[in-house]
């Protein structure tokens, strides 16, 4: 006879944003399920209804869990337990408990965070390598397409595994429109000049941007570099290109976060911008101490 879940044992974490930021969200909740061995809800909301600037794109892996209705969320759903009676076994309904909200206060790793009790609900950004650490492998395994690449990816796979090469992702758009620091051009010359010392003039470069144009404009990885350009409605094949590189230079974007950190295995540079967001102090979890900062 099958029984429900312990209403208990369950982690709901809210998802909203882009999707660098839903991958964060997944793998905290996804490794404080995976310890305390409980039940894993996502929780969408209202946030990817049509129209909405932001789609919901954590379908595109191979993750585990299930959406949330509102009232799983909220701890209004009904669970059925089971009472015995005399020669019988007897369903009976029981509103869920409540779970506890957890908002995230700092971009700082906060320890305590790890210590809270089922059922919980996350909500945050939680952009840090330390809240999911200890199943790093399972988190880089999840965080596969569940599609294999296109002949076109394919091809592009192939050229990058082929010799030293370094993937370089620019962000802009709503950045520049929006106010957000964006990374200058001297700031990639840098990163770049870097790379080929640490690693050899040989290297190529593999450049991913919401602007391509621009990178063309600005040379971005010189004037040899390969711009892919074409995975605007499937970004996790981009994400499958960068991790495949040998070596990164990201933006200050949890997109191209997660394309560096998917690929590194420990040989791997990986240079990130020393600013993150303007006028912020609690930014430095956001990058591994093992990355580095110009």
């Amino acid at each position: 006879m099958r029984h429900d879940p312990n209403p208990a044992a369950r982690v709901v974490v809210a998802i909203s944003g882009g999707l660098g930021n839903q991958m964060f969200q997944y793998a905290m909740a996804r490794r404080f399920a995976h310890v305390n061995d409980a039940e894993l809800l996502l929780y969408l909301g209202t946030r990817y209804k049509p129209g909405k600037s932001r789609a919901y794109g954590l379908t595109k892996f191979r993750i585990t869990g299930r959406l949330a209705t509102h009232g799983e969320a909220g701890g209004l759903r009904r669970v059925r337990p089971w009472r015995r009676i005399p020669g019988r076994l007897l369903p009976g309904l029981l509103p869920a408990p409540d779970p506890e909200v957890v908002a995230e206060k700092t971009m700082r790793f906060d320890p305590d965070i790890l210590t809270r009790r089922c059922p919980v609900k996350f909500n945050g950004v939680w952009q840090c390598e330390r809240y999911f650490a200890e199943i790093a492998d399972l988190i880089r395994a999840e965080f596969t397409p569940r599609d294999d690449l296109d002949r076109r990816n394919q091809d592009m796979l192939i050229r990058i595994k082929s010799g030293p090469s370094c993937f370089i992702h620019v962000r802009r758009g709503d950045y520049v429109t929006g106010g957000v620091y964006a990374c200058p051009p001297d700031y990639y010359a840098e990163a770049a000049a870097l790379v080929r010392e640490r690693v050899g003039s040989s290297v190529r470069f593999f450049v991913f941007s919401d602007e391509p144009n621009w990178v063309r404009e600005m040379q971005i990885g010189g004037a040899n570099a390969e711009i892919i350009d074409w995975n605007g409605e499937a970004p996790e094949r981009d994400l499958e290109l960068m991790r495949a590189c040998d070596h990164a230079i990201i933006a200050n974007s949890s997109f191209s976060w997660w394309g560096a950190w998917l690929g590194d295995l420990g040989e791997r540079t990986v240079i990130v911008p020393r600013i993150w967001f303007l006028g912020r102090s609690d930014l430095d979890d956001i990058a591994p101490s093992r990355w580095l900062r110009i």
